[in-house]
């Protein structure tokens, strides 16, 4: 055999070796793009910084396709495993959890917090809730009927009674009045006797007329006694027309 034969014979099994050793476990070639940047995977399982990240960053970026992309992304990755759905809670209150945040002037963190906050509500992340409710007060300036200006409230409201607890201290103990009437705002939503004597047990204590005037025409809006006898608590009160309901939203801006 000649060199220039062994030569040949040495490159085409050197070439099969190398390919075989590209192989993925299911018998075909990775698909390795050109210019792509491979996502590191946590110890759990799930894509951290690629995916994560990357949709992270679209929910800033107040174009409806992206931020439906990245909501669509991020509760998919969220509900592969329990672990996954820790990671994106993880990094979802890294993101929003900044020093000094100013929704007016800053259009992203308004937009991370809006997307953010009713993620964290729709995964029912509980662990979210202190971060939650020490920024109830976050406005953009803007106030609506929905409370989308208001983005903290939005996800503490989907938590449901689960966060009644926590937001009848904060109405106890906030030194902020802005931060104690929101509180009794998502008590209102969520509804339930537990609520309702949350907000009763500081009726007489509170100080600021606003939260003091919300409290009292809440109760008065949505308790009521049903034709079983028992007492009721919620949105479907009977007496919660249409001007009760605008009433409330007056009240829920005051400014003392």
């Amino acid at each position: 055999m000649t060199f220039a034969i062994q030569l040949i014979i040495w490159a085409v099994l050197n070439f099969s070796a190398t390919c075989g050793s590209l192989t993925s476990e299911n018998g075909h070639l990775p698909n390795i793009g050109f210019g792509s940047t491979p996502s590191r995977t946590s110890n759990s399982g799930c894509d951290t910084d690629l995916y994560i990240q990357t949709a992270l960053q679209k929910l800033t970026s107040g174009e409806y396709t992206e931020i439906e992309q990245a909501r669509n992304n991020l509760l998919g990755y969220a509900k592969k495993s329990s672990a996954c759905r820790n990671e994106v809670i993880r990094s979802l209150m890294k993101d929003m959890d900044k020093p000094d945040l100013n929704l007016e002037k800053q259009s992203s963190n308004y937009y991370l917090w809006r997307e953010g906050s009713q993620l964290l509500g729709e995964l029912k992340a509980l662990e979210a809730l202190d971060l939650l409710i020490s920024h109830l007060h976050l406005t953009n300036g803007l106030h609506s009927a929905s409370m989308v200006y208001q983005p903290a409230i939005l996800g503490v409201r989907q938590m449901g009674p689960q966060a009644v607890p926590k937001l009848s201290i904060a109405l106890r103990q906030s030194p902020n009045p802005n931060i104690r009437i929101a509180a009794a705002y998502c008590l209102t939503s969520i509804g339930g006797i537990s609520a309702m004597n949350a907000l009763k047990s500081v009726q007489d204590s509170e100080s600021n007329k606003c939260v003091a005037g919300f409290i009292a025409l809440s109760m008065k809006t949505f308790s009521y006694k049903a034709k079983s006898g028992l007492l009721m608590f919620d949105n479907a009160a009977p007496q919660a027309n249409v001007n009760a309901r605008k009433d409330l939203l007056t009240a829920f801006e005051c400014i003392d």
